[in-house]
């Protein structure tokens, strides 16, 4: 039966056969309440103590339980590593949340990044009062522009006054993006300032709110959820496929081939000769700045590390450290010095900067992010003349024989904590939560991602969402899915067949997927040095890739690297290892 705080029907639907996704139609609330998952346990298992006396991290990860009976996906998912996929929306979408609302009527405050565009302010925005009025609960956000958040986000951690909620970029875990990044002392944080949320979410406890306990496991063991046989956090996950190289299908298809797929390095470089067109300001490819010309992205051609590789040894390697990508740090010098970069490559200030050649036609292939940023760069190119849409193509080996290989994603973005609460507020706040994380297909679903019916869409009969220019910022633009949000699916009403091309990019892509074993592990010295020295190593590349340092300057670029932090990087993530 349900929970008290768990909504009468609450096994809705987003995964497929080993994630648990049923494959049958919504059933009547009075089906799915009885259907409902047994009653949970009230607090987290006590066995397998870590060495500290409290449970290893594992053993307080919340119970993965995949909702069921949800509406039946074109796409189905193949594992808990890929998303359903929708055509239109499902039709006659039902009410997840039919107990009282989760709120007590009193405020609620978040800090959060600003990934999105400003959202229309609270006093004029329709979309984000419904949803303050569904909750009962007064939910504000201090939003911060990226460039600022940190700064932000330290001033606020060293205060006394802290918001309810507040979001972690990376999580717990400084080495997402290849080192550096994450937030510094953010386990001393956790532990004496924020809401510890094992005896609510560890374990079993977690199916007091269903639609968290669907958030797959990856998300809250890469981000480091769990630290120290403790759960601190709420991930937001995101898919795991990573960067991808993606063509321009109107240049590509018409100049190289429709099906083409380069066999080789060798041939990449001769498909991007082909497509170089200086005289005509088109380029074959094209970076924006503190990316060092994509150079991760080319050494997994090559073979490199997705950050570092545990060898059968137990050792860590940083990519830094291999052959493989140094061969690919001359690879792509040899790529530069040919003119096959956009000469704005090193002007470029940002991503959107350069994507917005790229939706352009300035350059034709060009390695992109899966999921969100594919649908940016899809979207805006379907109102060129004519229309562009981009396709990523698969992974294919630097060498003949090699193997072809993809960098997985942590498949998060951030993490969410608490501070520091009475039990009744945190089971609010935790109610509030599961509430955003209603499921894809739900009421619930479309007042937060798209506003409310006929002021900011229109869905007919057959599934198709129809939004207006008020939809994204009353709805979409508002943080919520910075808070928390279902898990990710292949949808998107207005770009006509992106769940197809997704579906079949995700089999692609997956298949060949390399992840980095320092997903969810935390170096203190990362933490107070990692950007330092990444930003050092990314200066270095870059320089030696545009002909102004010498390429024989790159070793000592690495030993720099290993005695200013790499190598305490590299002890305390074996330790980490030792703790799993």
């Amino acid at each position: 039966m349900a929970t008290s705080h768990q909504p009468a029907h609450v096994d809705l639907s987003r995964r497929a056969v080993l994630k648990g996704v049923a494959s049958g139609l919504v059933l009547a609330p009075g089906l799915l309440a009885a259907c409902a998952p047994p009653a949970p346990t009230s607090s987290p298992p006590t066995s397998g103590a870590g060495a500290s006396g409290t449970p290893a991290a594992a053993n307080v990860l919340p119970t993965y339980v995949p909702l069921q009976n949800g509406p039946k996906p074109d796409y189905p998912s193949a594992g808990q590593q890929y998303e359903d996929g929708w055509d239109n929306y499902p039709t006659n979408p039902i009410k997840a949340w039919t107990k009282a609302p989760p709120g007590e009527g009193g405020a609620v405050t978040a800090l959060s990044n600003g990934f999105n565009p400003p959202s229309t302010p609270f006093d004029q925005n329709p979309a984000w009062q419904e949803v303050n009025r569904q909750l009962n609960a007064n939910v504000q956000f201090n939003v911060i522009q990226p460039v600022d958040y940190a700064t932000k986000l330290a001033t606020v951690m060293a205060g006394q006054d802290l918001p309810d909620v507040m979001l972690f970029p990376g999580g717990l875990n400084v080495n997402i993006g290849g080192g550096g990044g994450g937030t510094a002392n953010l386990p001393t944080f956790l532990q004496t300032k924020c809401a510890d949320l094992t005896p609510y979410l560890a374990g079993d406890a977690i199916k007091d709110y269903p639609y968290l306990a669907a958030i797959p496991t990856f998300a809250w063991k890469n981000s480091g959820s769990a630290f120290n046989g403790h759960l601190y956090m709420i991930p937001l996950e995101r898919y795991v496929a990573g960067q991808a190289l993606f063509k321009n299908v109107e240049i590509y298809d018409a100049e190289i081939g429709k099906d083409y797929v380069p066999k080789n390095a060798d041939d990449l470089k001769r498909v991007f000769q082909q497509l170089n067109r200086p005289q005509e300001d088109r380029y074959a490819t094209a970076s924006f700045q503190l990316q060092a010309f994509f150079i991760t992205f080319y050494s997994a051609m090559f073979g490199a590390p997705n950050n570092w590789r545990l060898e059968s040894s137990g050792k860590l390697t940083k990519n830094y450290e291999t052959p493989e990508f140094k061969e690919a740090i001359n690879y792509v010098r040899d790529l530069y010095v040919a003119g096959l970069f956009h000469p704005n490559s090193l002007n470029y200030g940002d991503i959107n900067a350069a994507r917005l050649n790229f939706v352009g036609g300035r350059f034709v292939l060009y390695p992109e992010g899966f999921g969100q940023p594919w649908q940016d760069f899809w979207r805006r190119g379907l109102k060129n003349s004519p229309p562009y849409n981009f396709i990523p193509l698969p992974p294919f080996p630097a060498h003949d024989g090699g193997k072809p290989q993809h960098f997985l994603g942590p498949g998060f973005i951030a993490a969410n904590a608490f501070k520091q609460a009475s039990p009744d507020r945190i089971k609010e706040l935790l109610r509030i939560m599961d509430f955003l994380a209603a499921p894809f297909g739900t009421q619930e679903d479309l007042l937060l991602q798209y506003g409310l019916p006929d002021i900011h869409y229109t869905l007919d009969s057959t599934g198709k969402l129809s939004l207006n220019d008020r939809s994204n910022v009353d709805a979409n633009y508002v943080n919520w899915k910075y808070l928390v949000q279902h898990p990710q699916v292949m949808y998107v009403p207005d770009i006509p067949g992106y769940a197809k091309a997704e579906y079949d990019a995700e089999h692609v892509l997956i298949p060949a997927g390399v992840n980095d074993p320092a997903f969810g592990l935390y170096a203190p010295t990362n933490g107070s040095k990692g950007v330092v020295i990444q930003r050092t190593m990314i200066d270095g590349i870059t320089d030696i890739i545009a002909g102004r340092r010498p390429v024989s300057d790159y070793d000592q670029l690495v030993r720099d690297w290993q005695d200013n932090g790499g190598e305490q990087i590299r002890n305390e993530l074996h330790a980490a290892l030792g703790q799993q």
